[in-house]
């Protein structure tokens, strides 16, 4: 889904431009904000909405505190904090049974019923709740841009993502930045993970598996040097999917990581990245 891919994505380039990693836990660690929202559906009797927050706050939660207690305190550099991020799948993957069981959690679509409409002579059914998903989270990638460019907040992130040590002088807490990146990271992945569960009605731990390894694929096709780049990779990638299921529905997976190795190697920057060239 679109969407959602594109909501991973947004939250792996926060964490990547701000603290210089790319995060592997973020599937992880959103499924857990996607099982806490469920149990608040499911055994505390909440309405879907209000779960939703729950699952999203948890996530923020957790982000903050994967900096803040772990990755933060390394001093092995870039290398260190990517490895930390694969250990964090083992323990959070280890974890999650032991707080919620081995049982796939049910969740409830926001909204019910299909949408018939025409296009190009053919009829399509999309359903009303992927509406919403897609309405959702172009409307918080939106705030997020804005946020970005237009608030002190946005102003300190792109300084610091430029260059954290001149950042670090001109009296920019790249410290508390960094970790409230990864909150913020964490917290839109965790919308994601939800949305997802609404709109397959189900959670599982390995639920985000594809979205992971396709949002950090994102990156790689759009492009590290900007913070929209990866999202307009995010929506390539279904739109590309879709193309070569239609040429081979069981290569189709095979066919797509193919276009993106070649595209690698045509342009290793991505599609929309820029070639940094550093003086020596």
């Amino acid at each position: 889904m679109i969407g959602v891919l594109a909501l991973s994505s947004l939250g792996i380039t926060l964490t990547f431009k701000t603290a210089g990693v790319a995060n592997f836990a973020q599937g992880i660690t959103a499924t857990v904000g996607a099982f806490t929202a469920a149990f608040m559906l499911t055994r505390a009797g909440l309405n879907p909405w209000l779960s939703l927050i729950g699952g999203v706050a948890i996530c923020f939660v957790v982000g903050w505190a994967v900096d803040f207690l772990v990755v933060s305190r390394l001093k092995s550099g870039p290398v260190g904090r990517v490895m930390v991020t694969l250990g964090l799948i083992l323990i959070i993957s280890a974890v999650i049974p032991m707080i919620f069981g081995l049982i796939p959690y049910d969740y409830e679509r926001f909204f019910s019923g299909n949408f018939d409409f025409m296009m190009f002579g053919r009829e399509f059914t999309v359903s009303r709740n992927g509406i919403f998903i897609f309405g959702v989270s172009a409307g918080v990638i939106t705030i997020v841009f804005l946020a970005l460019y237009k608030t002190k907040w946005g102003l300190s992130v792109r300084a610091t993502a430029s260059n954290a040590v001149v950042a670090s002088m001109m009296g920019i807490n790249t410290k508390l930045l960094t970790a409230l990146s990864w909150a913020i990271s964490s917290a839109l992945a965790g919308l994601a993970a939800v949305l997802l569960a609404s709109q397959w009605t189900t959670v599982t731990i390995g639920m985000l598996d594809a979205v992971g390894t396709n949002a950090l694929l994102a990156l790689v096709i759009g492009g590290f040097t900007s913070f929209h780049a990866p999202v307009i990779g995010a929506v390539i990638i279904p739109v590309l999917l879709a193309m070569l299921a239609m040429v081979s529905g069981l290569w189709s997976n095979v066919l797509l990581y193919s276009v993106i190795f070649t595209i690698i190697l045509i342009r290793p920057q991505g599609l929309f990245g820029k070639k940094i060239m550093e003086k020596i």
